[in-house]
This record gives structure tokens, sequence and C-alpha cells, in this order.
């Protein structure tokens, strides 16, 4: 399927005005609103149900010929083959409690490939976009991954294996900080230089999760290196993003790090 890049960029600006416009609803809520507990355990809220549904009925108003996949609707919406994949709340148990670690996101996927993501941070109104090929921006103004030297580089490590992994970064002297439970947070973080690694493996974490801040970290400069096939593509779950250097020492300790998160 193909979609012009007009069509791509009109998309998108909707998503952001969805999101936008329910940040005073959102921040009414902030710290304050009730929730129910969903099969697996995690939290959601109905604000979670209601941004989903909005952004769902827009979507499908403007623009039938692509397809929708929300994390509280779990149904894909028509085709797979261009599709707009939602977390109306990522971080939900953060907006529960008030913390400001909680994101919109959603990521526009065509042919396997994403194309274009949003992530707004809406407790701080922090509006981050990528386009593939057009880099990453927050609030309009573009930002870039930072380089460190590696005893200044922090690594979020979302991954079961937590203490498996130490060992990987410890000699380099680097900072590893347990994850926060809200990925949008993380990537946002990542693309704009204040932490240099994220490391999805064996964690909690969904497609919807992961999609929209792959893509606008790897638009800031970001590198994937996957673990479970030899390219990263959208649906793994099994991985680590990170600043070059950084992910030069996970290419290092590959065959170590992959056993660890296979046992």
């Amino acid at each position: 399927m193909s979609l012009s890049r007009e069509t791509i960029r009109a998309s998108q600006q909707s998503v952001i005005e969805v999101f936008k416009g329910f940040r005073e609803e959102l921040m009414q809520s902030y710290g304050v609103i009730q929730h129910l507990s969903k099969d697996d355990g995690s939290p959601v809220t109905k604000l979670d149900i209601k941004v989903e549904t909005t952004i769902k009925a827009r979507l499908q108003a403007e623009f039938p010929e692509i397809g929708f996949h929300g994390e509280e609707t779990d149904d894909i919406v028509g085709t797979e083959d261009a599709l707009w994949i939602v977390d109306p709340i990522d971080g939900t148990s953060s907006f529960i409690h008030g913390l400001p670690y909680c994101t919109n996101m959603a990521a526009l996927v065509v042919n396997g490939v994403a194309e274009a993501a949003v992530i707004y941070q809406f407790a701080t109104d922090e509006l981050f976009t990528a386009l593939r090929g057009e880099g990453a921006y927050r609030n309009g103004t573009q930002i870039h991954v930072k380089n460190t030297d590696l005893s200044d580089s922090i690594v979020f490590a979302s991954s079961f294996p937590y203490k498996n992994l130490y060992h990987v970064f410890e000699p380099h002297k680097m900072g590893v900080y347990a994850p926060l439970g809200a990925s949008g947070y993380e990537y946002t973080r990542l693309a704009q230089g204040s932490i240099q690694g994220v490391t999805k493996l064996r964690c909690k974490s969904m497609m919807h999760d992961n999609v929209p801040g792959v893509l606008l970290a790897q638009e800031a400069g970001a590198e994937v290196v996957p673990f479970e096939d030899e390219l990263y593509n959208y649906r793994m779950l099994n991985f680590v993003i990170a600043s070059p250097n950084v992910a030069q020492v996970i290419r290092n300790s590959y065959d170590e790090i992959k056993t660890a998160i296979t046992v």
C-alpha cells in the first residue's frame, strides 16, 4: 500500500490535535483519577478509553484508507498495510499517581515500516514528533541523541534480567537506572540527549509501547541492536536502542546478552 507524504502529514496532525485537545481534561484528573485493573493486572482509566475512542473515530472519518490499532480496544480495524498504532496513555500508573512520566503515543506504520510518530508529554506540554527521514523534534525544535563519553552515559534498563546485564555496563562506569514503567518518557529522554540508552529485553512492553519511541529516537540518531532477528522490525519486543557508542557496547556483548535473556 502507498500513502502520499501529504496524507501521512495530515493524519499525524490529526493525532496531534486530538492529543493536545485532551490536555486540559487529563490535567484535571492528573493524580486524582480512579482506575480499574485489566486482565493482565495493569491499570486503566476512563480517560485511556476516551482518548483512544476519540482518536479512532477521527482517523476513521478522515482517513478511512488507514487502519487503526489501539492498546485498549486491541483489535485491528481496517487494513494492516497502513496502520496507526495508538497508546492513549502510556504510563497510566504515573498518570494515576501524578508523576510526569506519562504520555500519549502513536505511530503510523506503512508496509511494515514506521513512517510517523507522535509522543505528547501532556504533564509538561512537550510535543515530540518524527517523520521518517526528516529528523526528530520537541515542540518544533530538532533534537538529537547525545553521544557522550561512556562514563557520563545513562541507560534505562527496562529488562527482567536487569542484574544479569549490569556487568556489561559497570566496567565503563555507566549509570544504569531501573525502568520507570513508561516507555514513551524513556524514548523522549533518549531522543533529546538526556540519557544514552533504553533496553527492552524480556520486559512487559508491547508493540504500542515501542513503535512511536523507536522511530523518534532513530530519527534523533539512536541505533537499534535487535535480539530477535538481524534487523529490527516494528513488532520486535527484544532490543536495545542507544547512542552510537553505547550501542557498540551492546554489540560487543551481544552473545552474552542473548544468552542471558534466553535463560
